[in-house]
């Protein structure tokens, strides 16, 4: 009866497939079988193009990426436009090699048939290919009726997209027509109206895992994915009640939480605020003794200056009694003095002293002129003086030269001077360049002693370049040698010879024929200023030529390994003739002697010294002949240095003789205090004498007198002075100390103005001067200092802890604008009294408000749509098990379970299925702690926790990370899906002498490759037929929909009773079926389908397809064996 109602249902068969220029294909329309078609043919032969193609139209997909030839291979990247233009190879550069190379259309077109009306219509696409730049335009299309004439071409081509939709246009009224180039649009169209109302995520997924038919997922996934569809419970609003509430419930934990927060804060402040105050009565205990300490100052300075008063009193009547005595000394003194005077002796005195004086400056002369004198002494000692200059400078130190005779020696000496300093410039010149010349000499030598060759720099800085850039391109380490190092002289006696001919020629840079091409470029780009003399010798062109040396050539006497540095020695050297006589020489082109005379050019003349002395390169015995030539040379220099050095320490000595360098005016000046010195000295001998005359009687003892009253009025003085310093020194201490009793005062009056206290700070200073058995000051304040600093400190301590703890509740509630340092608490204490009072209440009421409508909610909106979802799932098993119940697929027979889930989420199970599920919203209670107990009845008391948990799974995390709020969403798509709840399985019923049913996702993987698949089988065709609306009764009133199932390679693993077995079950379904499989297994298929498809693509650029009957299988058969 079921196969009967299934009959009897109008739906839709694909009558016939139309392709135009796809893949291998350019034109070609099959006919398809209402029921069972076989396409088959070898591997790639073009089985799955035609699949392909079919599905393009079917999800309205052109990107073709997640499905093109997926049955052939799972890592397949085939795209369109390898499709469309038919790609045959790809080349060496990535290059693809395509079948349609102009520009074209390419259009795919599926015919379906109404079984009841016969009434046909067609879904199709169109493609516009640019070939020059790929680019594809597209064109989705449906009409009513069958294929359009001429298949979609022109009577050359396929039609254009312009030219489909100018046809559809003209031939169809828009209710029976439809086109669009928007993918999505079609799509709607087509699952919803052309299809037949096919569900629009769950049929392409379905229909693309069902043709390769790799069933890699967990049957009971499969089941639940296919079988079971997911129904969209909105828990937005349920959500929204039970995310306000959890918001209220967050907010009076964060308002309690801030509270807490607050209370810290309050706390803290009042430790900072002891701290300060202790702050403050150490400062108010500092100040008192402070003035305590100016009182005690002020009384002492005024005592002290009472005493100094008195003292001055005292002093100055002593100062007036030595005032007196001194006046008595000073006339005593003034009498004895006029004795002396009166004998003459005072003014002999005086006169002795100028004397005395003049002498003294006359004596500096005296050494200035024996200074110059001795200095002229050194001029005898020098041999390039004239005999007048000695003359000049005898007279000179006797002091009888004129003024004529010294400006005529002054000139005379500059001559002197001039020609000592011009040789000692050239002997120092000199010594400079023997220098340097030695440095090189001595650096060349030491490269020699070291086996090295001292070649010029930039000969050796352009072999390292090209060398270095020669292994940049080839990767290899090529040589660049030097030609001197390549060869050899055989005989000594010519080596002058071939040094100085070949000159620079041996300087030559030689490199193997196979790179000097290469090595030319490099030397091009050379600097040509600073390498002009560098040369590169073309060894490939030298090899190229055969180069004849002439008897007695110089080119026998040079030794060479090398073929191309043969050919270099042949060509430079192959034609100069060793000769002994300028007879021999005349009687060649050009010819050498062994003593470097050359003819050449018809011109005889000498080679360059240097090229065989100085620049000596050619083999290892050059290194040791340079040796010995630069030794000699060495020796012959530091012997000319010596005798340059000689020169210039000569000079240098006249240099440092006297050269008279002052006026002739300051010599002759000199000349005469000389004379006026002995003048004076012989009046201070005449002085002297009159003078111990006189002084021999009455003179000496009024002297001696006069000289003991001279000391005691010193002495006086001495006292005089002191006792004056004393009394201005007391002076000054009282006047200070006037002023600074003054300033004290002043101080005094300010700091008691000045001094604040409470009457709590005075009481404690009492209590520590009361406690102080020393009363100095300075030592307590001391003390109070360090009290007050450890104050300031702890202050400062508790001020920070305060602003740490302001600062972690700012960053904890950042809308709070408050200040972290405030130096008052008003800002936090005003809240901190506002949240407890006002605030918390409010959203205390609010929340349990908001429970009950969460709760309620929930019950209504969720726990029974829920509930709903799960009985309809129970009606759906029910329904399929009814379908494939009476379906035998051989011996076996199978059925679908649907049952609580057997993990941990079945729990909830229990919770949404419970029959006694009545909920009372009501009667919960306000406090917070229980309004997530949300049911008060006896479902309540077995649930309460488990609603609880779930409503708490839709309330994201508040603040919550990206990752966070993934993970709730993805909780909240899980919990909100009602197979969350539920188990699924299929089960295998064997019948004999005991039914036996098995649970097959365990059993699956233990049975072989054909029973593998038979549950898999099964359910995909369940999965069809509920897609297809097979399930609903005939009495049903529905729109007919497709029954088409594409297989590839689906029975793969079975024999041909499990294949008989499928095909026989796809027919008592009624689906449309199209199965593909290799050729090798045709005989599992050929009895059992109604229309054979055999593909051929023998040169894998056309693909060719045949259709058989199922009249025609014999023939078939025939032709495959």
């Amino acid at each position: 009866r079921q196969k009967m109602e299934q009959m009897n249902q109008a739906y839709k068969v694909f009558t016939r497939i139309c392709l135009n220029n796809w893949h291998y294909i350019d034109r070609k329309v099959l006919g398809l079988n209402e029921s069972i078609n076989f396409f088959t043919g070898h591997s790639g032969s073009g089985k799955s193009t035609v699949i392909d193609a079919m599905q393009i139209v079917l999800y309205a997909n052109t990107d073709g990426r997640g499905f093109f030839n997926k049955a052939a291979a799972d890592d397949s990247d085939r795209s369109l436009i390898e499709y469309l233009r038919g790609m045959i190879n790809i080349g060496e550069n990535n290059q693809a090699e395509y079948k349609r190379n102009k520009n074209f259309s390419t259009t795919i077109v599926l015919e379906m048939e109404q079984t009841i009306t016969k009434e046909k219509e067609c879904i199709g696409v169109v493609f516009d290919v640019e070939t020059a730049t790929n680019e594809i335009n597209r064109l989705f299309f449906w009409h009513k009726g069958e294929l359009i004439p001429g298949d979609y071409r022109t009577e050359s081509r396929a039609m254009t997209i312009g030219e489909v939709r100018s046809y559809l246009q003209q031939n169809f009224p828009k209710d029976e027509m439809f086109y669009t180039s928007n993918n999505e649009r079609f799509r709607r169209n087509l699952y919803d109206v052309y299809l037949g109302g096919l569900d629009m995520e769950k049929f392409p997924r379905l229909f693309k895992r069902a043709i390769p038919f790799k069933m890699n997922i967990r049957l009971e996934d499969f089941v639940k994915e296919y079988i079971c569809m997911e129904q969209d419970i909105h828990i937005e609003d349920m959500q929204e009640g039970a995310m306000l509430y959890g918001r209220m419930c967050r907010k009076i934990e964060a308002t309690m939480q801030e509270i807490e927060e607050l209370k810290q804060i309050s706390a803290q402040y009042q430790v900072m605020e002891e701290k300060k105050k202790e702050l403050l009565n150490c400062r108010y205990r500092m100040d008192k003794l402070t003035i305590l300490q100016l009182e005690q100052t002020i009384e002492e300075m005024q005592q002290r200056v009472e005493n100094w008063k008195k003292d001055v009193v005292l002093q100055n009547e002593s100062l007036t009694e030595l005032l007196q005595v001194k006046e008595n000394y000073e006339k005593e003194y003034g009498e004895i003095n006029e004795q002396i005077a009166g004998t003459g002796y005072a003014r002999l005195e005086e006169q002795l002293k100028s004397l005395e004086e003049n002498l003294s400056l006359l004596e500096r002369s005296k050494n200035k002129w024996d200074g110059i004198c001795a200095r002229l002494n050194g001029w005898e000692d020098v041999d390039i003086v004239s005999n007048q200059i000695l003359w000049d400078i005898e007279k000179f130190k006797e002091g009888t030269i004129t003024g004529e005779e010294i400006e005529r020696l002054k000139r005379s000496l500059v001559e002197v001077q001039k020609e000592a300093e011009k040789d000692r410039q050239e002997a120092s010149s000199e010594i400079r360049s023997m220098n340097k010349e030695a440095d090189v000499l001595e650096k060349e030598l030491t490269e020699l002693k070291l086996g090295k060759k001292a070649y010029p720099r930039e000969l050796e800085l352009a072999r390292s370049e090209i060398a270095r850039k020669l292994s940049e391109q080839t990767g290899k380490n090529i040589q660049v040698r030097i030609f001197a190092d390549l060869i050899d002289i055989k005989d000594e006696t010519w080596r002058n010879a071939i040094e100085g001919y070949l000159s620079w020629n041996k300087l030559a840079l030689i490199v193997e024929p196979a790179y000097v091409k290469q090595a030319m470029e490099v030397y091009e780009t050379l600097d040509e200023k600073r390498f002009f003399r560098v040369s590169l010798v073309d060894t490939e062109k030298l090899m190229q030529e055969d180069w004849r040396v002439k008897d007695n050539a110089l080119a026998e006497e040079v030794e060479a390994k090398e073929p191309y540095v043969r050919a270099f020695v042949d060509f430079l050297l192959g034609n100069v003739i060793k000769c002994t006589s300028v007879d021999e020489l005349r009687q060649c082109k050009i010819g050498v002697t062994a003593d470097c005379l050359l003819y050449q050019s018809y011109q005889l003349r000498r080679l360059n010294p240097d090229n065989y002395k100085k620049h000596v390169y050619i083999g290892e015995k050059s290194k040791k002949q340079r040796q010995k030539e630069l030794a000699a040379s060495l020796e012959k220099l530091e012997q000319d240095r010596a005798e340059y050095k000689e020169r210039e320490t000569e000079a240098r000595n006249i240099l440092a003789q006297e050269f008279l360098n002052d006026t002739v005016e300051e010599y002759q000046n000199l000349i005469l205090d000389l004379s006026e010195k002995k003048e004076k000295e012989k009046q201070k001998i005449k002085t002297e004498k009159k003078m111990a005359e006189i002084g021999a009687g009455t003179v000496e003892t009024l002297k001696k007198q006069a000289e003991e009253i001279h000391t005691k009025q010193k002495e006086l003085e001495a006292k005089i002075d002191d006792l004056k310093y004393q009394i201005r020194k007391k002076e000054d201490a009282i006047e200070k100390d006037g002023n600074d009793f003054i300033t004290r005062n002043e101080e005094l009056l300010a700091k008691k103005r000045e001094l604040r206290g409470s009457i709590e700070a005075e009481e404690a200073f009492e209590a520590y001067i009361a406690g102080q058995k020393n009363k100095k000051y300075d030592s307590m304040k001391a003390a109070t200092q360090e009290d007050m600093n450890q104050a300031a400190v702890q202050c400062t301590e508790q001020k920070n802890k305060l602003v740490d703890v302001r600062m972690n509740y700012l960053q904890n509630h950042p809308k709070r604008d408050f200040s972290a340092s405030a130096e008052n608490n008003d800002d936090y204490d005003n809240l901190l009294s506002e949240l407890s009072c006002n605030e918390l209440e409010e959203y205390q009421k609010k929340a349990a408000e908001q429970a009950k409508a969460a709760v309620e909610h929930f019950k209504e909106d969720f726990v029974y749509k829920i509930r709903s979802a799960i009985k309809e799932a129970y009606v759906r098993r029910d329904e399929l098990n009814r379908i494939i119940r009476n379906l035998n697929f051989g011996k076996d027979r199978y059925q679908f379970k649907i049952t609580r889930n057997k993990g941990a989420d079945g729990a909830f199970y229990d919770m949404f299925m419970d029959e006694d599920l009545e909920i009372d919203p009501s009667s919960l209670a306000s406090p917070v702690e229980h309004q997530m107990n949300l049911f008060s009845m006896e479902h309540e008391n077995k649930y309460g926790m488990l609603m609880s948990e779930l409503i708490r799974i839709f309330i994201p995390p508040e603040n919550a990370s990206q990752q966070e709020l993934d993970e709730a969403k993805q909780n909240m798509v899980k919990y909100a899906d009602y197979r969350t709840y539920l188990s699924f399985e299929m089960e295998q019923i064997v019948e004999g002498d005991e039914r036996l049913v098995i649970g097959l996702s365990k059993m699956i993987k233990k049975n072989s490759g054909g029973e593998g698949q038979n549950p898999l089988y099964i359910a995909l065709l369940a999965s069809f037929a509920q897609a297809y609306h097979i399930n609903l009764s005939a009495r049903l009133t529905r729109r007919p929909t497709i029954r088409l199932v594409v297989l590839d390679e689906a029975f793969s693993k079975m024999d041909a009773e499990k294949v008989a077995s499928c095909i026989e079950l796809i027919r008592g379904l009624g689906f449309q079926a199209i199965i593909s499989a290799t050729n090798d297994k045709i005989q599992n298929y050929i009895e059992n389908v109604d229309k054979t498809f055999v593909y051929a693509n023998p040169n894998k650029k056309s693909i060719s397809i045949q259709e058989f009957e199922k009249k025609d299988f014999s023939q078939l058969v025939v032709e495959e064996e």
